[in-house]
């Protein structure tokens, strides 16, 4: 009986472990089968701003403030990559100068002088540039440049001709304030050296040169003169600093004083300086160049936002009555920092001495007019 009790009890046993079992697996089943509740979703992120609409928003307001805010001024010191001789054109190209004749605007000959630092011309019609590596010199009726070794040339200095002596030229350095004369014919090595060199003290202003050979140049009270083995003479002229050009009128004693506001001042130098006329230009001067019967200017207008930067040549005689005028292409000015240097790439200016023509161009185009008959001769 007792044995019969203990096989009851372990069958009840192993009965209640199984039920037990069999419900959990069931309620583990049920709960397999429902599904978790849904977690609820966070809130968006706001939109992030579009990266091209905005790089586009910031360089539209450059452009804006570039084209319509600041002003383009004249260099401190004139362009020279750009001048006539006779019946030649000489236009700065990078690394090359391209001599062209100015019938047809053909290229004679493109030398590579290293990069461009001036280009000048002689009073017996030669042209000459000045290059890193060496420099060039292209004689009336030749079609092939000679070389001559390169002259030291600093970033601010002038190249000018010797008036009295076409086998040599001038270099005015600001630094030392020195005026060096070269030698076309020198004999040098991988540089040119200076003939001689003449002290012309005091400058702090435009430089230029009177048609007696002597040079100008702004000082802190007014003008000095110098010829380059003569003395030197000064003489005062109120707000001498403003004046970016000092160019040669028709007259041996006579020059043309320009100031960054478009003031055009005729002087004679007579022992002392006289004012003899005056006229305002019509717009801000960027360049301006002489020959002995004509002023040439590019002329810029001020910004403006509701016109954009208008360029223009204007041609006057010495009174300021216009023999000429046209409107010049404007490049608009771009995003970058370079923005100033790409709009007046294609500014700089020259006026013939030997023919009534001016130009106006820069590394990649040039366009030449006569502004005696009213007309464009050619553009390249």
């Amino acid at each position: 009986m007792r044995a019969m009790r203990t096989i009851r009890r372990v069958a009840r046993a192993a009965l209640l472990a199984a039920l037990v079992l069999a419900t959990a697996c069931e309620r583990d089943a049920a709960l397999a089968k429902r599904k978790p509740p849904a977690l609820a979703a966070p809130p968006p992120d706001p939109p992030a701003p579009s990266a091209p609409a905005l790089a586009e928003e910031i360089a539209e307001t450059l452009r804006s403030v570039h084209e319509e805010k600041l002003p383009v001024r004249a260099p401190r010191v004139a362009s020279q990559r750009l001048d006539f001789g006779s019946g030649r054109l000489a236009q700065a190209a990078a690394s090359r100068v391209i001599f062209r004749d100015t019938e047809r605007g053909d290229s004679i000959t493109e030398p590579e002088i290293g990069a461009v630092r001036a280009i000048a011309h002689g009073s017996d019609g030669s042209l000459f540039a000045i290059g890193a590596t060496r420099g060039v010199r292209l004689l009336p009726r030749m079609n092939n440049a000679k070389s001559f070794p390169a002259p030291i040339f600093l970033p601010d200095a002038t190249v000018l001709a010797d008036l009295a002596d076409p086998s040599h030229f001038f270099i005015f350095l600001p630094r030392d304030q020195q005026l060096y004369q070269y030698s076309f014919e020198s004999e040098a090595g991988a540089f040119l050296p200076p003939d001689e060199r003449f002290a012309f003290t005091g400058c702090t202003g435009a430089l230029g040169w009177m048609r007696d050979g002597a040079f100008v140049c702004g000082t802190d009270s007014g003008l000095a003169r110098k010829a380059p083995r003569g003395p030197r003479t000064t003489s005062t002229w109120p707000a001498a600093a403003q004046r970016f050009r000092l160019l040669a009128a028709k007259r041996l004693d006579e020059l043309f004083a320009i100031d960054l506001e478009g003031d055009v001042q005729h002087l004679r130098w007579a022992g002392n300086v006289q004012l003899l006329g005056h006229f305002q230009l019509p717009a801000l001067p960027y360049a301006a160049v002489s020959n002995g019967e004509a002023l040439a200017f590019v002329l810029v207008s001020a910004p403006s936002p509701s016109e954009p930067r208008r360029w223009s040549l204007l041609v006057t005689d010495f009174e300021g009555q216009t023999r000429f005028q046209c409107e010049l292409a404007a490049k608009p000015a771009s995003v970058g920092d370079d923005w100033l240097a790409a709009v007046v790439e294609d500014k700089n200016l020259a006026i013939s001495a030997f023919q009534p023509l001016v130009a106006v161009g820069g590394a990649s185009q040039v366009a030449v007019w006569n502004y005696a008959e009213g007309r464009q001769v050619f553009a390249r």
